[in-house]
């Protein structure tokens, strides 16, 4: 059975799964091996974290779940032991003002420090009563993550208040009115706001705003908070408002300007060539909706050429998977869909000196999934008010791809020099100066395994080995046996389409909760237990296959998180799941999905292999079956259906009055 790319919709035949380990660089047998060489002393860029988004209210979607629902969903994001290790909190600076989506979830923005000219909130006699409700849910959120060790917090505006504005309003009121943009006699008034949001929220909230961006997406006026600005406005405010308030009232906010649809510079140029305003830019920032080449997974380099030239940071402050298609289709929830922002991160990295990437909403009620990496499951309509959080949460595999990332690189570490092995594979390498820890992320874009020799040039002595984790179509950050370094060298197998990291030994990662989902594939040799007499073999072009299946033998694959049992986020396809087994007929029978119990347990899918023409012809070589694709509808209703969390069995049946081979199985996959 010829290997297939594991992430395909249509079931493949799965790959070689284990970690490669072999022989020191100075054999034979690793002579012709592709070679990475990561240079410990080409220092590049630092690195400032990784983060995301709680604007417009999510928070609270996470704030209102019951514990211990709660806390895990935090940690998932913050902590480095049971989750991805988030470094930054990036966070609205509320305009006051309700949206145009009316009461849907988006619930519209927070609340303002200024509602009206010279009246900010604390000097209201009543500001000790009403101030825990003051933008509560951004303020609760950036609490908690400050008690899991975030210290980084970045607020961003989307619009003035309306009292500043030429059109009166946070958003685009139409062709008729006036435009959506600052007053020119607002400029001044606008500085100051600034400066008081970040003085108030340290003084009122103890929180410090480290970094904050006067304009969100100034390229965008519409039906949300938003207000346009031209490149050079952006200059002027800086250069003669912005940055000698904060001089004069020794405000410590570093200035984040750009965050423009498109990844580039452009919006940030004119303050970038003004020597009067240069060193007053502490961030280059855009968004990456626009302006990616190479598939939609590299940036230009030519769009950064004046920040790069500069040395001045450079983040990437927001992007998601945005609209239909890519909210609706079940492959973008999956690996092909993880494997897309590696490749984005390490590219962004690599080719424009990178120093720090953020997700839109890391966790989140909304109404699709293309804007979350875990997406908080609520029992009403898109467009529904605000509907409740039931509890079930639904995790991407991008989630876990950019853990691959974010897990293992912390707030300063250096980015060193790597050589990409093959066409094929995307290495990018970083160390922590302090400590001698380090991290090496290969993106393995084949759909075939590759075996790669990292040598490690100029790294400190004393790392006998190193420990990897993998995200593939079935692995979810999987933590691997450790590799040994010899003579400087680790030699490994990345599995197909799959993103790997590699960090020392003694500083490894505990393995994360082991967690399956319905986006990954469930290869037969890679269930958590078999039942006695199955047999798993290899074939000749490193797939294997399960054998010896008879009547009542099963798989059991544990913690399976069905969420609220649907494949795609949408209410029309609300409960809809389907699952596919590949298989070789022999004698034929069936496959019952059981829950829980593989004898007891309730049945919420049963797949019938049909009996093959010639039984006989399925035996070794393997590569001799005829292989073919069953399928079955899940039950998921939340009473006993695939609902929630279950331990998932795979019960093979025939008649039982005979002993006679059913099939070989391959792999089971999920799909809407």
């Amino acid at each position: 059975m010829r290997p297939t790319p594991a992430y395909a919709l249509a079931v493949g035949s799965s790959t070689v799964l284990a970690m490669g380990v072999f022989p020191a660089s100075g054999d034979d047998t690793s002579a012709h091996v592709p070679v990475s060489a990561v240079r410990w002393n080409d220092e590049r860029q630092h690195v400032d974290g990784f983060g995301g988004s709680f604007t417009f209210n999510k928070a609270g979607s996470i704030q209102r779940l019951d514990e211990p629902g709660r806390t895990r969903i935090l940690d998932m994001i913050f902590n480095q032991d049971d989750g991805i290790g988030m470094d930054i909190v990036r966070v609205m600076v509320g305009d006051g003002g309700i949206d145009e989506w009316g009461d849907d979830i988006y619930d519209g923005p927070t609340d303002t420090i200024e509602p009206a000219q010279d009246e900010f909130v604390w000097d209201d006699p009543d500001w000790e009563e009403v101030k825990d409700e003051f933008d509560e849910y951004q303020i609760w959120l950036m609490n908690e993550a400050k008690e899991r060790g975030v210290d980084t917090f970045f607020a961003s505006v989307w619009s003035p208040p309306a009292w500043m504005k030429e059109n009166e309003s946070v958003i685009d009121q139409g062709s008729d009115a006036p435009p959506n943009r600052l007053r020119d006699d607002m400029y001044s008034e606008y500085a100051d706001y600034l400066a008081e949001y970040v003085l108030g929220y340290s003084e009122h909230f103890d929180i410090d705003i480290d970094y904050i961006s006067p304009a969100n997406e100034p390229d965008f006026s519409g039906g949300y908070s938003s207000s346009l600005w031209t490149p050079e406005e952006l200059n002027v405010f800086v250069r003669d408002y912005l940055a000698p308030t904060f001089d004069e009232r020794n405000v410590d906010a570093e200035i984040v300007l750009g965050e423009a649809i498109e990844f580039s510079e452009e919006y940030a140029r004119p303050a970038l060539n003004d020597p009067a305003t240069v060193d007053d830019v502490g961030v280059v920032a855009a968004h990456a909706y626009a302006g990616l080449v190479d598939d939609a997974t590299a940036p230009d380099p030519s769009e950064w050429t004046t920040s790069n030239a500069l040395g001045k940071t450079v983040w990437q402050t927001e992007y998601m998977n945005q609209g239909a298609p890519q909210d609706r289709i079940y492959e973008n929830n999956t690996i092909t869909d993880g494997l897309r922002y590696a490749n984005v991160i390490g590219n962004m990295f690599d080719l424009v000196d990178l120093n720090a990437y953020f997700w839109w909403w890391p966790a989140s009620n909304s109404g699709a999934d293309g804007s979350n990496l875990i997406r908080l499951v609520n029992d009403g309509s898109p467009q529904g008010g605000n509907p409740t959080e039931t509890g079930e949460f639904r995790t991407f595999k991008r989630y876990y791809a950019l853990g691959n990332y974010s897990r293992f690189l912390e707030p300063g570490y250096v980015m060193v020099d790597a050589d990409d092995p093959s066409d094929d594979v995307l290495t990018t390498a970083y160390k922590d100066p302090e400590t001698g820890n380090f991290t090496i992320v290969a993106v393995n874009n084949s759909p075939s395994d590759q075996t790669i020799r990292f040598d490690l040039e100029g790294f400190p002595a004393g790392t006998r080995s190193v420990a990897p984790y993998r995200t593939s179509a079935s692995e979810n950050l999987e933590k691997l046996d450790d590799a040994p370094v010899i003579d400087g060298s680790v030699t490994t197998t990345l599995r197909g389409s799959s993103v790997t990291t590699f960090i020392p030994e003694s500083f490894e990662l505990p393995a994360l909760p082991d967690v399956k989902d319905v986006f990954s594939t469930y290869p037969a040799e890679e269930s958590d237990r078999m039942s006695r007499g199955l047999r798993v073999h290899d074939d000749r072009h490193g797939g294997q296959v399960v054998t010896n299946i008879h009547n009542g033998r099963y798989l059991e694959y544990t913690n399976v998180n069905f969420a609220d049992g649907s494949a795609a986020g949408f209410l029309e396809q609300k409960g809809e799941l389907r699952m596919h087994a590949r298989v070789a007929p022999m004698h034929g029978g069936t496959i019952e999905v059981r829950l829980d119990d593989p004898r007891t347990g309730p049945v919420v899918g049963e797949m019938n292999v049909p009996a093959a023409n010639d039984p006989q012809a399925c035996r070794r070589p393997w590569e001799s079956c005829e292989w073919t694709t069953v399928s079955t509808d899940i039950d998921t209703n939340p009473d006993d259906g695939a609902y929630g969390f279950h331990d998932m069995y795979l019960v093979f049946n025939s008649d039982p009055r005979n002993n006679l081979r059913m099939f070989n199985v391959d792999v089971f996959e999920f799909s809407d």
